[in-house]
């Protein structure tokens, strides 16, 4: 218990708060059905809009994975988890409030509102909630983005990782048009998708979407636990909805305003401890009980977020675009868990706002130069009002935590690319970034005020970022690109939460400079593609929780990791269409290294060097693979069984390389047959079809499985 609790206490600020595949289907086109001629075409060219105008994936000097949204639905990608399964070098370890999203191991290894996430996440063109509220389903999407290594110029100076652009379908004009999908499957998962467009008049349309599902608990779970609506915790309830709206009174100007708000229920997040008692001492917990659990506590687990965009553009006389996005989220989380069957309980609630604003212009896509200037503004605001946040070890220590955290993001940024000769062009990108971050900090132990500490502590942070990148054209199947990219992190403050009468110290920033090249070739007379390219990247004041030797126990802060962490790797994709076959292909070999750190093992207490093993949540393979056959029938019907395998090497949850901080290697397959014809679709689909046991994630002694199999059918109707 005492080991327990030592681990608990040190880990109170982490919980304080592909790929492309087949087919010719463009991004724009989820509302058309694929008939066998296109089936039959070439690799359709992928566009990369994150630099804020549209370019060919083939001849960019970005390393850069693209799914359309036919291709999300293919290979079963419905939330940012399934993501990870299609994508080189991408991590997801969700724990059910907190998702942990990571790129090379670069994002984010813990769940607080201190540090950001490095990887940056875009709906419809705003920058979404740095880390929280990701649980948000993936329908009625046009597109996915994910770009790898440092996006300082367009994504922002906390995108030391990458950033991921998600763009949802928006209404068109001149038709009405649209798709309903039902799915039912194991574990009673019932599932209703739908979208609508529809045309008012000749420059106005609307198109609505929504999105519900209902599904049953994987787990089995034992003790006097209760749920809100007293069904079985881990129980699942999504509804979702989105409305856009599209004004074009003129080939000039283009206004587009969209609008979703998602509510999801998974009845609080199941987990068991990560290790028990076995005959050499603590092991590994079995994986044989990872859905057989016990709880003596309350468990609830509630997002309630929305999100409001408005993108105006208007295109000058001489081809120039001006463009303002406007964003607005706001979101409220809510969980209750069992920390340990032996009453440790933890609960929380807590506010986020966004509010942002960009500005740019943007050169017409023609001539030797063309450019990309802009302006962004971003207020961010987290909430954890009293009686927000509550951890007890019973007998040991309660603890009560307030906090009020505004931080502010203003940058000016450029992108410029020249083209020397036809074949070999220069790019140049910068932006510079003023932040701000305040911190109330407000704590109470055993609700006793008398032996809490409070603080009110700012910090502010300037720096540049950037890249600058050579493209080579070597012929129209062929290019060549390297670039050095500088990213950087901005700093932050430490919570208090064990009512130290100290004020904490802040935590510096973190920079990066990334080295890459990479080789795009085109085979076969346009009928396969591939990506290839390397990276090395240097880290340097890497931040990291943790106690340094000679400190109290029971605070562990972030801090600055002295030396220099390196990463450095290779990543290569590959589709290809042969007629009615088409795959795709994707992998990754990723090397870590921590610079020098000293610090106390949270869990053994005694000190340890951490310099030179491998970052948190970065496996050093990762593998992914698609394959179909469209096989044609009467009456220009097709019957298209597919099959997808990914394979995620071994990782550490944390840089202790305790007994349970490992995720083992996992091998996952999904597989699904799809009939269609004409405007119909049915397809029968099994998820980790060889129901695979596996740990997606840990978090203060506990793990939180993967989901098992699920098996079933889905319906869609296109009309």
């Amino acid at each position: 218990m005492q080991a327990r609790a030592l681990c608990l206490s040190t880990s109170i600020v982490a919980i304080a708060t592909g790929m492309s595949v087949v087919g010719a289907a463009r991004a724009a086109d989820a509302d058309q059905p694929v008939t066998t001629a296109q089936a039959a075409a070439t690799v359709a060219p992928l566009t990369i809009t994150a630099e804020r105008r549209t370019v060919n994936l083939q001849s960019a000097p970005i390393a850069a994975s693209v799914i359309t949204g036919s291709q999300l639905q293919a290979q079963g990608i419905q939330t940012l988890d399934d993501l990870q399964f299609h994508t080189p070098s991408l991590t997801v370890t969700d724990f059910g409030q907190g998702n942990l999203f990571n790129i090379r191991g670069i994002g984010k290894d813990l769940t607080n509102i201190q540090t950001p996430s490095g990887v940056v996440t875009y709906w419809d063109g705003v920058a979404g909630f740095p880390g929280f509220f990701q649980d948000a389903p993936y329908y009625d999407i046009s597109n996915v983005e994910i770009l790898r290594g440092p996006q300082g110029a367009f994504a922002g100076q906390n995108a030391t990782g990458g950033a991921v652009f998600i763009t949802t379908n928006d209404p068109h004009l001149g038709s009405t048009d649209g798709n309903l999908e039902f799915q039912y499957g194991a574990y009673d998962d019932t599932l209703l998708q739908g979208a609508v467009n529809i045309p008012l008049g000749d420059t106005v349309a609307i198109r609505l979407a929504l999105n519900a599902e209902d599904r049953n608990s994987f787990y089995r779970v034992s003790g006097p636990w209760t749920t809100p609506d007293n069904r079985t915790p881990g129980s699942f309830d999504e509804f979702s909805g989105r409305f856009g709206l599209l004004w074009e009174p003129s080939s000039s100007l283009n206004v587009l305003f969209k609008a979703d708000f998602n509510y999801v229920d998974h009845d609080g997040y199941p987990a068991d401890p990560s290790t028990t008692i076995g005959g050499a001492g603590l092991v590994p917990a079995p994986l044989s009980t990872l859905f057989n659990i016990s709880s003596s506590a309350p468990n609830f687990g509630t997002d309630k977020f929305y999100r409001l965009s408005l993108n105006a553009g208007y295109t000058l006389g001489d081809g120039i675009l001006l463009r303002s996005i406007t964003g607005y989220q706001s979101g409220i989380t809510t969980q209750g868990v069992d920390l340990e069957a032996g009453g440790e309980t933890f609960t929380d609630y807590g506010r986020e706002r966004v509010i942002s604003e960009e500005l740019n212009a943007v050169s017409p896509d023609k001539g030797p130069l063309r450019w990309v200037a802009g302006l962004y503004l971003q207020s961010d605001t987290v909430d954890i009002p009293e009686g927000g946040f509550d951890i007890k070890v019973p007998g040991i220590i309660d603890i009560n935590l307030i906090y009020h955290t505004p931080k502010t993001t203003e940058a000016i940024f450029g992108q410029a690319t020249y083209d020397l000769t036809p074949q070999l062009q220069l790019q140049v990108g910068a932006r510079y970034t003023y932040s701000t971050f305040k911190l109330d900090d407000l704590n109470y132990i055993d609700n006793d005020t008398a032996l809490g500490a409070s603080q009110s502590v700012s910090t502010h942070d300037g720096a540049p970022t950037g890249k600058i990148a050579v493209t080579y054209k070597i012929d129209d199947n062929n290019t060549l690109y390297g670039f050095v990219a500088e990213g950087h992190k901005q700093n932050g403050i430490n919570t208090n939460p064990m009512g130290a009468q100290t004020v904490s110290a802040p935590f510096g920033p973190e920079e990066v400079t990334d080295f890459e090249a990479g080789w795009k070739p085109t085979f076969f007379d346009g009928h396969m593609r591939a990506q290839l390219g390397v990276f090395y990247s240097l880290y340097r004041h890497f931040q990291l929780q943790f106690q340094a030797p000679g400190e109290a126990p029971g605070f562990s802060p972030i801090r600055n990791a002295s030396g220099t962490t390196t990463l450095y790797g290779v990543e290569a994709e590959a589709q290809a269409v042969f007629g009615a076959l088409s795959f795709d292909l994707g992998g990754s070999y990723n090397h870590s290294s921590l610079g020098a750190v000293s610090a106390i093992d949270p869990v053994l207490g005694v000190p340890v060097e951490l310099g030179g093993r491998p970052l948190p949540l970065s496996p050093t393979f990762t593998f992914n693979g698609g394959v179909q056959y469209a096989f044609a029938l009467p009456d220009d019907a097709t019957l298209t069984p597919r099959i997808d395998y990914s394979y995620t090497d071994s990782q550490w949850s944390t840089p202790y390389e305790d007994v349970g901080d490992e995720l083992f290697a996992r091998n996952l397959l999904n597989a699904e047959i799809a009939y269609a014809k004409d405007s119909w679709r049915i397809a029968v689909y099994g998820t980790n079809a060889l129901n695979l046991h596996y740990v997606l994630a840990t978090n203060v002694g506990l793990r939180y499985a993967g989901p098992p199999a699920q098996y079933g059918v889905r319906v869609e109707k296109r009309f």
